[in-house]
This record gives structure tokens, sequence and C-alpha cells, in this order.
């Protein structure tokens, strides 16, 4: 009952692969429905975010 559950979400969860030289990386990804905020600001938020910790 578990491998069907985990089965499931697999089909359901966003992602892609990519290989970079012999390693092939399995990337997966999901967002909460509740979320306020879109891809684009949550992606802006973690870039200020670097930049403020590299300033420091």
């Amino acid at each position: 009952m578990k491998k069907t559950n985990t089965k499931r979400a697999q089909e359901r969860r966003k992602g892609f692969t990519k290989k970079i030289g012999n390693t092939t990386y399995d990337v997966s990804f999901h967002y909460s429905q509740q979320s306020r905020e879109s891809m684009n600001d949550k992606i802006i938020r973690l870039i200020e975010n670097d930049m403020q910790t590299e300033k420091k």
C-alpha cells in the first residue's frame, strides 16, 4: 500500500533530470496550494537573501 501511495506522489511531482559529467541528477519539486508567493517572487527573494548573505 505504501508503495502505491509513493508511486502516485512521484507521478504528480514535477521535476526534471540533468546529467552533468558522469552524474545524473533527478530533481523534483512541489508547491504548496496555500502559498501566497509566486515562483517568480520566491526566486527573487532567494537571490536577494543570497546577496545579503554575501555582503556580510
